[in-house]
Order: structure tokens, then C-alpha cells, then sequence
């Protein structure tokens, strides 16, 4: 096999700087008002996604977040806060964030919710434990959920340095291809909307483009990227293919929970109200018909 041929595949030269363009030399420049809003505007979806997800889990009862994706969520966010300068020392082996300042903060809310989702998830999550492993023991539970976010911390912890990935874009789409695909999985298995609602699922779709099209922007304004560069094979084909793999899998889980919502719960996929045709009586008992 010729190795040199396969390494060719990342290399795209950029027409501004002249340097190879790769995940490891691309950042989001720090203090530019355009970059910022967009920012914002991105991580505002997320926000509201975390929240709807926090306000269903307390009403429902139960966790709206699949384990794995949970861990895999908690991890990169606790590392994309704290693990880089200022908070830790410049150069150090634990400076291995290179996020802008407004990102940081962004991760800190994010992580602060993500700490109350774990908590629903170790209150609410036995349902979900025996649904996935019905004959394991009942005393596995709160150690196989350490053990997770364990496996979690070091798969993102470990990426980052194997790919050279300083600003978490490998971690995050494919941790977000697990979320999505899991949401799904989630859905069927409990065989109602309990946990979630049309909001969380459009909010996190839009919250996943957002950042993919900050992106493309910066690579088009900071680096000259033009559209012959975006579409040609070899440059940044893995990334291509998770940020269209997380595009569709939303889609997918939004008509998913449409269709339980309407057509076997029979209830508004929008007010959680019930249909014309169904009384309170034939309602799915979720914790309430609001949203």
C-alpha cells in the first residue's frame, strides 16, 4: 500500500496563507465581532436543546440524553472548559484546548447543564438500564455509569491528541452521530415521546449546522477557500462526511418523533395536547400536555 498516496488526501493548499489547510491549523479568530454573533447565535440553539432536555427529564421523570452520548457529551465539555490556558499553564501537557474565549464560556454553560442531564441520569436512568441490559444485575447500575463517563473523558481526551484535533470538531461530530442515531434508538425502545419534544429536536439540528456553517465561513474569509476546494475530495473528506452523516440523522429523528407523537400517542407533536378525536383518557401519560 502507498502510504504517501493516502496522506495526499488531507492536503489542500490554502490560496491565503499558503499553508496546508487541516482541522489542526484552522481556529476561529478571537475578538472578531462577526465571528462572535454567529457564535452566539449557534450556541443559543444548543442552549435552548439542553434546556428543553432539563425541563422534559424533571416533568417526565426520566432522562431525555442515551447514556453513552451523555458521557461522550459531559466529557467534551468539562475538557473544552477547563483543559487549556488560562485555566491551566500555557504549554503545559493539559493546555490542549485552543478555543476562543466566548467558546470557553459558551462549553462552561453547556457543561453546567450537562452536570444536571447526569443527574437525571442517575435518578431516572434504571429504565433505560434494564431496557438495554434486561438481565444484567440491579447493582450495576451506578458503576456502569461511572465506567462510561470514565471511557467517555479518555475517548475525547485521547482524540484530541491523536488527531491533533485542538478545537474538539472530530470529538463533537461524531459524538453528535451517536446522539442523533442514539435519540432514535431511544425513542423506539421507550415507545413514547417521554423525554422529548419537538423542540429539543429541531433546536439540535439547527445547533449542529450552525457551527458547520461558522466554519466554512471562516474557512472561506481566513483562508480563501473557494467552492472547487469545499467539494474536492481530498480536502477534509472525513469531516464532510460526519457533518452530512449528523445532517441527516437529525432529519431522520425529527420525522421519527413527529410520527410517534401523531400518529401512536396521538397528541400535538407541538402542544403535547391531545388530537381532535382523542380525549385526556387515550393521552400517553408523559407529565403533562404542555411543552
Amino acid at each position: 500500500m502507498n502510504f504517501a498516496s493516502l496522506s495526499a488526501l488531507s492536503l489542500v493548499i490554502s490560496p491565503v496563507t499558503g499553508e496546508e489547510m487541516s482541522i489542526a491549523s484552522l481556529a476561529v479568530p478571537a475578538g472578531d465581532p462577526f465571528y462572535d454573533v454567529l457564535t452566539i447565535l449557534g450556541g443559543m440553539f444548543w442552549t435552548i436543546t439542553y434546556i428543553l432536555i432539563i425541563y422534559r427529564g424533571f416533568k417526565d421523570k426520566t432522562c431525555g440524553m442515551p447514556l453513552m452520548v451523555l458521557g461522550l457529551n459531559w466529557a467534551w465539555e468539562f475538557i473544552f472548559c477547563v483543559l487549556g490556558s488560562p485555566i491551566v499553564p500555557a504549554g503545559s501537557m493539559l493546555d490542549l484546548t485552543w478555543q476562543t474565549p466566548l467558546q470557553r464560556i459558551m462549553n462552561a454553560l453547556w457543561f453546567t447543564f450537562d452536570c444536571i442531564i447526569l443527574y437525571l441520569k442517575f435518578r431516572y436512568g434504571r429504565e433505560e438500564f434494564k431496557a438495554s441490559m434486561p438481565h444484567a444485575p440491579e447493582w450495576w447500575y451506578y458503576p456502569y455509569l461511572i465506567l462510561i463517563i470514565g471511557v467517555s473523558f479518555a475517548c475525547v481526551l485521547f482524540s484530541i491528541n491523536e488527531w491533533n484535533d485542538h478545537n474538539g470538531v472530530y470529538a463533537a461530530y461524531i459524538q453528535n452521530i451517536f446522539i442523533s442515531a442514539t435519540f432514535i434508538s431511544m425513542l423506539y425502545k421507550k415507545g413514547s415521546s417521554k423525554g422529548q419534544n419537538m423542540g429539543i429536536a429541531i433546536c439540535k439540528w439547527i445547533g449542529t449546522v450552525a457551527p458547520s456553517l461558522l466554519g466554512a465561513l471562516v474557512m472561506a474569509r481566513e483562508y480563501g477557500a473557494t467552492w472547487s476546494i469545499f467539494v474536492d475530495f481530498r480536502f477534509m473528506p472525513l469531516m464532510k462526511f460526519l457533518i452530512e452523516c449528523c445532517f441527516v440523522f437529525d432529519i431522520i429523528y425529527i420525522i421519527c418523533l413527529y410520527n410517534m407523537m401523531k400518529n401512536r400517542e396521538h397528541i400535538s407533536p407541538w402542544t403535547r395536547k391531545p388530537l381532535p378525536g382523542y380525549g385526556e383518557e387515550t393521552a400517553p401519560k408523559t407529565g403533562g400536555h404542555t411543552v
